[in-house]
């Protein structure tokens, strides 16, 4: 009896665990971060969409299509702050040289209060450079899915995120505005993003 208690019990867990996973296919192609993201502005800022969810309703404004490919420099999770229920975690992405020597071994960089830093001391490398192909993202899962994915995404994983950016409002008087250039810095800076397609290596996610 007590072994087929603690076979239920570890095939329980694994329940659990699967449940835990994002359902997955197969990438077509390898991430390719070398270029900048895509990014189609919307006529008209698009048609908004709402969706009702536990902390009511939240009204989306689509500002443009966006694609992104890079790698992941920090993933940072949320879970209390007032949008974490919209979205629980945001990656710095980077993408061009960045992920590439000489930059990924001479700049560090680390997020707080969905806001990213970054920091080096090397006096060879071109700072505008860095502030231009690296941006904190907010991403927000559009379906359940998703949100397991999303939740998967690590520090040096390669990614490829695509969806629209929106601009949001609660009916509770939160807003959220997205940022619709890469050059800008501080606050409002950075992206919010509608993911509707996530690639983490050779895996994709919808």
């Amino acid at each position: 009896m007590r072994k087929l208690f603690w076979v239920l019990g570890g095939l329980a867990v694994v329940l659990w665990w699967l449940h835990g996973l994002p359902q997955g296919g197969p990438a077509r192609q390898r991430i390719d971060w070398s270029a900048d993201p895509v990014q189609v502005d919307a006529d008209v800022h698009g048609p908004t969409f709402e969706r009702v969810t536990s902390h009511g309703k939240v009204t989306f404004h689509p500002r443009a299509t966006f694609e992104a490919s890079g790698v992941a420099a920090s993933a940072e999770h949320y879970l209390l702050d007032p949008v974490a229920f919209l979205s629980p975690v945001d990656v710095v992405l980077t993408w061009g040289h960045l992920p590439e020597s000489p930059y990924k071994e001479k700049i560090s960089y680390s997020q707080m209060t969905r806001y990213y830093f970054w920091r080096t001391r090397a006096t060879d490398l071109d700072l505008t450079y860095i502030s231009r192909h690296s941006a904190n993202m907010h991403l927000l899962p559009s379906n359940a899915n998703l949100k397991k994915a999303v939740a998967k995404i690590g520090s040096g994983d390669a990614v490829r995120i695509s969806g629209l950016l929106v601009d949001l409002v609660t009916d509770r008087g939160l807003y959220w505005n997205t940022s619709m250039t890469r050059d800008d810095t501080g606050p409002g800076a950075c992206e919010v993003i509608w993911v509707q397609e996530l690639q983490i290596g050779n895996r994709v996610y919808r």
